[in-house]
């Protein structure tokens, strides 16, 4: 089963005795920050949990899936994820 956003703030809003409308502004103005951070090209480092760090790719040559022929990805930058030891050690127990 996938977590989506509301989902998110209903848990945020029960675990933190919370109102479910301050809920989901926190998790909203949460993911504005980091989405607005990751756009000017920084990181995001969150202890305990893990880092967003943008990669730029470079352009690179692919063949289309339907066709077969040849097309250009334009270069582009990307968000990667690195999970902190303590959220890798929680996914593995």
């Amino acid at each position: 089963m996938e977590m989506n956003k509301n989902m998110l703030a209903k848990e945020v809003a029960v675990s933190e005795k919370v109102t479910l409308s301050t809920a989901f502004k926190t998790v909203d103005g949460v993911l504005r920050v980091i989405a607005e951070t990751l756009a000017k090209g920084e990181s995001i480092q969150l202890r305990g949990f893990g880092s967003f760090v943008v990669v730029n790719k470079s352009e690179r040559k692919v063949n289309d899936i339907k066709t077969g022929k040849p097309i250009t990805v334009p270069a582009h930058k990307s968000v990667r994820f690195k999970p902190s030891k303590e959220t890798l050690t929680k996914l593995n127990k």
